[in-house]
């Protein structure tokens, strides 16, 4: 291991972090958003390793937005016989990062980074990723990093998925009033962050 480089996580660590998502994820089937919202926070990182190993760019919170919204629709298939948490939601993040692949060039047919277990997806970023990253400019991904988790899934349903405010609140399950003023809310606080300097 290269200095720096945090340690994996101990069994007991893994554990207790798989039983508190299990937690999460049945209470986001009974409906709960803010469980949801904290089951995304505590994942996003290793389903954005995972991602990233097949796509780049807007590609990849593309796939991400979409793999999220899926997670959500089908969390009552969750079983915890089957496998972890992150085991569940990663098999997800790899299905619709190829989907996505496939629907841009139907000819791919074959991908070798495979959904292999949570501890090999970690946060370091690529040397294209960072590429992107900078490209795509630096205030942007403070700016959205100032959001809540909530308000980024909401955007990105209504950014990338094109999905209306109605469309929005039937997906989640959040009353429609709160889908709006999330939305404006994010949007209000990136347009302050973005605003040009002088």
């Amino acid at each position: 291991m290269s200095p720096g480089q945090p340690s994996p996580p101990s069994p007991q660590e893994r554990q207790r972090r798989d039983l508190r998502l299990v937690q999460l994820l049945s209470g986001a089937a009974r409906g709960s958003a803010d469980d949801f919202e904290t089951f995304y926070d505590l994942t996003i990182g290793h389903a954005r390793a995972l991602a990233r190993r097949i796509v780049h760019g807007a590609d990849l919170d593309d796939a991400l937005a979409d793999a999220y919204l899926d997670a959500w629709r089908r969390l009552g298939s969750y079983d915890p016989a089957r496998g972890t948490p992150l085991a569940w939601l990663l098999s997800i993040v790899h299905s619709r990062t190829l989907d996505l692949c496939r629907h841009r060039n139907p000819r791919l047919e074959s991908f070798d980074a495979q959904p292999d277990g949570a501890e090999a997806a970690d946060d370091r970023p690529d040397p294209s990723e960072t590429l992107w990253q900078l490209q795509a400019g630096q205030r942007l991904a403070v700016a959205l990093a100032g959001l809540s988790a909530q308000e980024r899934w909401l955007l990105g349903l209504a950014y990338f998925r094109y999905a209306s405010h109605a469309a929005i609140a039937e997906t989640t399950g959040l009353p429609l009033g709160t889908v709006k003023s999330s939305i404006l809310r994010a949007q209000a606080k990136l347009r302050l962050q973005l605003q040009p300097v002088t």
